[in-house]
């Protein structure tokens, strides 16, 4: 079995906060490290310079002779980053910054500073730094690990006995065992099964397997004294699955597993968990989703943590934080936002959401705010998403550069829901360029929007409906039959030909014809039924021309 990470390090959060709240009180407290030439620079000029942690402001702040010289005297100022009082002071155009005191700890801030507000930002950090440890970094460390992608050998002995025994008789069940769909879905849900069994035995939480006494039982597991049935998505090749096939009757609880091989088949297993969809976890949420909603096949931004679900404290006897600018920053700059909203007031809870969210996207604040009072901030992706195909559907342009900083500031998102958001800001982003293609003088704002799902893909299909013929629609946003990738429209270039189609058009490279152009499966021109039948003749009719690529 090898693990690969999906999650590498992140990059500190981007915060809106202006200069003038930065230094209200003329100083603040940063962390900060010396410029990596700082030694033989201050020894020549006897000063220096040194730079911010935080990516918030990424001007060079000065280092006087007097702090300078200290400096110089003690050899582990230079190991580490330092904790520094800094001043800033408007000349022309810009800002430029000074350090005024300068400490290697936070206890140092916390003994030797004299003034009040230094202090009490230092105080702030230190319970954070704490808090962090307690009860932040074990969530942040499992749920990273969970998404993680693990490559597992079907050959191996991967499987329990008795996981292997229900294995066996399932593959006799089907009419072909040896090759085809029905023997890959067969080995792909009962590893995915075993996943989250393995998952549950790695934290010692009591298991029951329901399918070692009945095969058709209509829950796989009992987890820690909960009922639950085990749904994997299947991808192959190009295609990535992101959408379930079943859903939930308002009462099951669902574990969703990822699974993915490069060919159907295929000796080696990529597998991740999504997470736990809990349809019960909504109900005391004071909020309606429009267009996800519970009782549809859920796609991956329905599943919420695993390890929050079994395993976390739900307890809301935290300390709690003043919040303060400086502790804002340090927690933007360590990526622990999610665990600053948990500790501070409700009014400093919409203070930090102003600051973190743009006056454009202003509409998300309630939503995160009843969340948060519902300390249900897990379930953030599946509302974000639907948000994004209200606010698109109703032709409002969001902030989308905002909406992208916020996926890692509100709780732990997978890579898979980041991808699945990331795709549903593209279609609010094309807004403004789409045209009618029977009148391209018509702009999005001359028509209404019409949306739809398939059952193959969450992803939805977005229509611009012409204003003079609402019986023309021009497709914006879908995906392909295909690969199940996300399509989203450039120019009247990606739509299809024909006088009465509308469909988005793509590029794919075929194995046996090269690269080929598709629409939607029921086009008749470049549907599924005409890629068939170019099978079948192995030629391609049509010229080949450079056309919408999936994102």
């Amino acid at each position: 079995m090898i693990t690969r990470s999906q999650s590498p390090d992140l990059p500190s959060s981007s915060i809106n906060l202006s200069i003038e709240q930065l230094f209200e009180q003329q100083t603040n407290l940063f962390e900060i490290k010396l410029a990596s030439n700082f030694g033989l620079f201050a020894k020549d000029r006897g000063f220096g310079f040194a730079i911010f942690c935080s990516s918030t402001i990424s001007e060079d702040i000065f280092v006087p002779h007097r702090i300078t010289e200290k400096i110089l005297t003690n050899k582990p100022y230079f190991l580490s980053s330092l904790w520094a009082e800094v001043s800033s002071k408007k000349e022309g155009a810009k800002t430029k910054y000074r350090i005024e005191n300068l400490w290697n700890e936070l206890e140092d801030v916390i003994t030797n500073t004299p003034k009040k507000h230094i202090k009490q930002a230092a105080l702030s950090i230190k319970l954070l730094q704490e808090q962090k440890v307690i009860s932040f970094e074990p969530k942040q460390k499992a749920d990273i690990n969970v998404h993680n992608e693990q490559l597992i050998f079907t050959y191996d002995d991967f499987l329990s006995a008795a996981k292997e025994k229900q294995l066996q008789y399932r593959l006799k069940q089907i009419g072909n065992p040896d090759k085809g769909w029905d023997r890959h879905n067969t080995i792909a849900y009962t590893y995915a099964e075993y996943f989250v069994e393995r998952w549950a035995n790695q934290y010692k939480l009591p298991v029951l397997d329901y399918n070692e006494t009945n095969q058709f039982a209509p829950q796989d597991y009992n987890i820690n004294s909960i009922d639950i049935d085990v749904k994997s998505v299947i991808g192959v090749g190009r295609r990535k699955g992101t959408q379930y096939s079943s859903f939930t009757d308002g009462n099951e609880v669902l574990i969703g597993v990822y699974t993915h091989t490069d060919k159907l088949n295929e000796d080696m297993i990529e597998l991740s968990i999504d997470g736990v969809f809990d349809p019960k976890k909504y109900h005391p949420i004071d909020l309606r989703l429009s267009y996800l909603k519970l009782n549809t096949p859920p796609n991956v931004c329905y599943f919420s943590s695993i390890y929050d679900y079994f395993l976390s404290s739900k307890d809301n006897a935290h300390t709690q934080l003043t919040i303060n600018t400086a502790l804002i920053v340090y927690a933007a700059n360590i990526n622990v936002i999610p665990l600053l909203l948990k500790l501070c007031s409700k009014t400093n809870q919409e203070y930090l959401l102003k600051i973190l969210i743009t006056k454009q996207n202003s509409l998300l604040i309630p939503i995160i705010s009843e969340l948060i009072k519902k300390n249900s901030t897990e379930l953030f992706p599946h509302y974000l998403a639907d948000f994004i195909i209200q606010q698109t559907v109703q032709k409002q342009d969001l902030d989308t550069t905002n909406i992208k900083s916020l996926l890692e500031l509100i709780t732990i998102i997978s890579p898979r829901q980041k991808r699945f958001i990331l795709d549903l800001l593209k279609a609010n982003e094309t807004l403004q360029a789409v045209r009618c293609h029977w009148h391209p003088e018509e702009t999005i704002a001359d028509m209404g929007i019409d949306i739809y799902y398939a059952d193959t893909s969450s992803v939805p299909t977005l229509r611009a409906i012409c204003g003079c013929n609402p019986k023309f629609k021009t497709t914006f946003f879908t995906y392909s039959w295909k690969t199940n990738e996300t399509l989203c429209y450039s120019s009247d270039d990606d739509i299809c030909d024909l006088p009465n189609c509308g469909c988005l058009i793509h590029q794919y490279k075929d194995y046996h014809l090269g690269s080929v152009i598709l629409g939607k499966s029921s086009c008749t021109k470049y549907g599924k039924n005409s890629y068939e039948s170019w099978l079948a003749k192995r030629e391609y009719p049509y010229q080949k021309s450079f056309v919408t690529h999936a994102y």
